[in-house]
């Protein structure tokens, strides 16, 4: 095995593991925790940009051969599913029963259901589905001492108590390792259709129902509308979106325009009120408007970075280098001002954590 296909911020671990089970990955966890080991968890890798360099990184722990959906009801609209399942062939199984989990994420051949959750991938069609947290209802999870820990439920009315599988979403693998998740779906959409219209069109569409709205500026600047649902109603707003010049587009080319390469090399996600967005869009930058998110595209200055943050910050929001050298990640911080209070994060990781075997240093505090 080639470790280095699992290097972090120039790290590279010493070892590494695959399990294929719930019970293979907590005996590795709990082991790494008795010799004091520190293990980073891999998925796809889509996102593991995101996040400080970890303090220590002696194991990578691979989940994609823990994948396969475990449970399926179609009747209830839920289902569970292992944690290195990648998007793309959830959606192929989900597909044969008219069923979807709602969660557009970019590259979806790689990305998995268990990093999606656990970074709080953004969507553009946040504007209609709302956050990914809110489509699970359960989760089966690995703590950092090697004890299997359940949280919610298999159906959508017995999440009772506190909702871990919800505290999970965003910490990056640093409180608990994801075997198994029970999510909510939706049907698939009757009709799906995608369109590039006139900017001059957004206040109006703010008011559409809409499933994207997402704005590309800088090189390649565009108004993009995408709409989904009942084909009546998608053929309603499309008839009102020709008013605005509109040019219909092939989902192929939604997908390639909406979503930020993977593999760059620099990518900031600024993070703001929703419809505000357009405010911290400068330069080549990709907004998910009415979500919050704007993406800048490509190196900036640090002066700018600054300027940026300073002013997301003031909106309530921050700015998060996602990816970037780790001598820039270093001078700038990667997460800004701490948004949660520090004694909050350091109990929380005393708890699922106690040792700091998992990702430590990865996220604040």
């Amino acid at each position: 095995m080639d470790l280095a296909i699992y290097q972090l911020e120039g790290m590279v671990p010493s070892r590494s593991q695959r399990p294929s089970d719930t019970a293979t990955l907590a005996r590795g966890i709990g082991e790494a925790n008795e010799t004091n080991s520190s293990i980073v968890v891999w998925g796809g890798g889509t996102r593991m940009g995101v996040g400080n360099a970890p303090a220590r990184y002696d194991i990578a722990i691979d989940l994609r051969d823990l994948s396969g959906i475990v449970e399926h009801s179609p009747a209830d609209l839920v289902c569970t599913v292992r944690g290195g399942t990648t998007v793309a062939a959830l959606a192929a199984e989900l597909a044969r029963a008219g069923q979807r989990w709602p969660v557009d994420v970019a590259d979806p051949e790689r990305a998995t259901i268990g990093g999606t959750i656990a970074s709080a991938a953004p969507s553009p069609s946040r504007l209609r589905h709302q956050h990914v947290r809110d489509w699970v209802i359960g989760c089966t999870a690995v703590l950092g001492d090697g004890t299997v820990a359940r949280a919610g439920g298999r159906v959508v009315k017995n999440v009772t108590g506190y909702d871990l599988a919800r505290l999970y979403s965003g910490t990056f693998g640093t409180l608990a390792v994801l075997a198994e998740v029970s999510l909510k779906l939706s049907a698939i959409d009757e009709a799906v259709r995608a369109f590039r219209v006139d900017e001059s069109a957004y206040e109006d569409l703010r008011h559409l129902p809409l499933d994207s709205l997402v704005l590309t500026t800088g090189h390649t600047r565009g108004l993009y509308v995408r709409v989904a649902g009942l084909a009546a109603a998608v053929e309603r707003v499309s008839r009102e979106l020709a008013r605005y010049h509109a040019t219909e587009i092939a989902s192929v080319a939604w997908d390639q325009t909406v979503h930020p390469s993977t593999d760059a090399a620099d990518l900031t996600r600024a993070s703001v009120p929703p419809w505000r967005e357009r405010e911290v869009a400068i330069g080549d930058a990709m907004a998910y408007l009415g979500t919050g998110i704007v993406f800048l595209l490509g190196e900036r200055s640090d002066d700018d970075l600054r300027a940026l943050r300073e002013r997301c910050e003031r909106m309530g929001g921050a700015l998060v280098l996602e990816r970037a050298d780790p001598s820039r990640k270093r001078s700038l911080g990667v997460w800004g001002t701490p948004r949660n209070a520090p004694r909050i994060t350091q109990a929380l990781k005393a708890r699922f954590d106690p040792k700091g075997v998992l990702a430590p240093g990865r996220l604040p505090a």
